[in-house]
């Protein structure tokens, strides 16, 4: 019995996969809005707050493993319904570093979540429980985001099968 639950799971993930593999990438515009350079410049200014709290972030089991899948890895933030997209890479210890005012095309987790989103978390003095918070409860509404919502970048065929799993599961948690 397991072992067929487990081939029907190795199924969709390749399934999942290969159907994600191929979705087109929107098209960036090469300037941005004024509200795209106010919040990056209050992006930077939060920065040294995340990184100042990741150690001592409290999380619980799962949310330590979604978690731990992030660190290590260089990720796009795309916002919704814009073209603004900036990038960051978070060490393994889960501080933030490198963070771009751009895409970067070594990426291999993209973010998706709405300004307003963003706009909150850098209100924050402690960040790092509201990120988390955003993380376990973002989902896909029809063409926006509540939350945060990560998946692999395209091209990243086991990021996106990864992230296709974490997102089914982490209602679960």
């Amino acid at each position: 019995m397991t072992l067929s639950v487990n081939r029907i799971v190795v199924a969709l993930l390749v399934t999942l996969s290969v159907a994600t593999a191929g979705a087109p990438v929107a098209a960036q515009s090469g300037e941005q809005p004024a509200w795209a350079d106010e919040l990056f410049a209050d992006l930077q200014d939060m920065q040294p707050r995340f990184n100042a709290n990741v150690t001592d972030a409290e999380m619980n089991f799962a949310e330590r493993q979604v978690f731990n899948q992030i660190t290590g890895n260089v990720v796009n933030v795309y916002f919704v319904d814009t073209g603004v997209v900036f990038s960051f890479y978070m060490r393994p210890d889960g501080t933030i570093t490198d963070l771009r005012q751009s895409r970067r095309d070594d990426a291999s987790l993209k973010m998706l979540l709405t300004r307003e989103t963003a706009e909150n978390l850098v209100d924050l003095d402690d960040p790092v429980p509201q990120f988390v918070e955003h993380v376990r409860n973002g989902r896909r509404t029809g063409d926006t985001v509540e939350g945060i919502v990560i998946n692999g970048e395209d091209g990243k065929p086991i990021k996106q099968a990864t992230w296709t799993v974490i997102n089914t599961v982490k209602g679960l948690f």
